[in-house]
């Protein structure tokens, strides 16, 4: 593999073995998630509301279990041979701050309720014909850019500054090694203890597709961190996130000629072909538009929510709650926790809102 690797680089520049790799891996995340209606937010309805369909009982929730332990094992057993050194990474080298991290996933949790899913979802839902979609992933890209480098930058920079630290968890492992075995435990067990939740045939159904979308994770700090690899032009190492690459991806499309296609914006653009692909052989692939006025506006202020929670937060339902948790950060531990308790405690105001007899398997799908 590895000499392979090699012959690539004397025919193509780095930087474009990376975008290669990226719209590959994209494409197989689309087609995986399309297939598997991969969504963190339809796996809390399955804890929030009772089942009133055909799925299995609590398979999303299967899923999540078996991606977070698949890209737990990989991603540390990479991290500790050496191919990848997971203190470059986000996860590791920025300063825990609690607060930003509760506040953001708090939202972002609120956000993907109203919105009908997860951003991961939303794109494969935009391939799959939905327009909803596809407007709400244009408002949470435009509000997750001005989160990050525009005029929503200015709130998000006082919450972090409210109650500031330096500790990262790159300082706060080295400084005490027992503390990483402890997060890897603790994952672990919260990952299993997901999995055996899974019921009757669901867990047989979600243990595939949960088990390779893990390993995407993987697949992702390997193109990042090894392929990547270039003393001249460094990769910045990363997996699977959606909240900033969908930024990232509508400012490529605003400026076309000023920018360069990376990472990121590749991971994108081959979520939407691989789902669009998956649906469109299967005869999945339906154009859905707004059902009402109001509707839209839940919409879009779901989608301001998660842009905006999402970045605060540092990340979303996948970076934080899958590829976060492989590299056992404290700070995805605490930002997943707030996006669950966000999502939990608005599909249940919703349900109480509900007449009584409505049905409540609607919150389930987000179709």
């Amino acid at each position: 593999m590895f000499e392979l690797l090699e012959n690539l680089r004397e025919t193509y520049e780095t930087a474009t073995l990376v975008v290669f790799g990226a719209f590959g891996l994209g494409i197989l995340f689309g087609i995986i998630a399309e297939i598997s209606k991969y969504c963190m937010r339809a796996a809390v309805a399955e804890w929030a509301t009772p089942l009133q369909d055909d799925t299995p009982a609590r398979y999303r929730t299967g899923l999540i279990g078996f991606a977070v332990l698949a890209a737990l094992i990989g991603t540390q057993a990479i991290h500790y041979t050496g191919l990848i050194d997971l203190s470059q990474s986000i996860y590791w080298s920025v300063p825990i701050r609690p607060l930003p991290l509760i506040v953001g996933g708090l939202l972002f949790g609120i956000g993907m309720v109203l919105t009908g899913g997860c951003v991961s979802r939303l794109l494969v839902l935009a391939a799959s014909g939905n327009a909803r979609a596809v407007v709400t992933l244009l408002v949470t890209g435009i509000t997750a850019y001005a989160t990050l480098r525009g005029i929503l930058a200015l709130p998000r920079i006082e919450l972090e500054n409210l109650i500031a630290s330096e500790v990262t968890p790159a300082s706060l492992f080295a400084d005490n090694a027992s503390l990483i075995s402890v997060f890897f435990g603790l994952v672990v067990a919260l990952a299993i203890a997901v999995i055996l939740t899974t019921r009757g045939r669901g867990f047989g159904r979600a243990a595939l597709p949960g088990i390779a979308i893990g390993l995407l994770v993987v697949l992702g700090w390997f193109i990042t961190g090894v392929v990547g690899l270039d003393d001249f032009d460094p990769t910045q190492l990363t997996s699977l996130s959606f909240v900033a690459p969908i930024a990232e991806s509508v400012q490529y499309l605003m400026i076309f000629t000023g920018d360069t296609i990376r990472f990121s914006i590749a991971l994108v653009g081959g979520v939407l072909v691989g789902a669009f692909v998956s649906a469109a052989i299967s005869g999945r692939f339906r154009f859905h538009g707004f059902v009402n006025e109001r509707s839209v506006l839940r919409y879009l202020s779901g989608a301001v929510l998660m842009g905006f929670g999402g970045v605060t937060a540092l990340g979303c339902t996948v970076g934080q709650g899958v590829t976060g948790l492989s590299t056992v950060a404290p700070s995805s531990l605490i930002s997943l926790a707030a996006i669950l308790v966000g999502s939990f405690v608005t599909m249940k105001l919703q349900t109480a809102r509900r007449p009584k007899g409505d049905a409540t398997s609607k919150l389930i799908p987000a179709e």
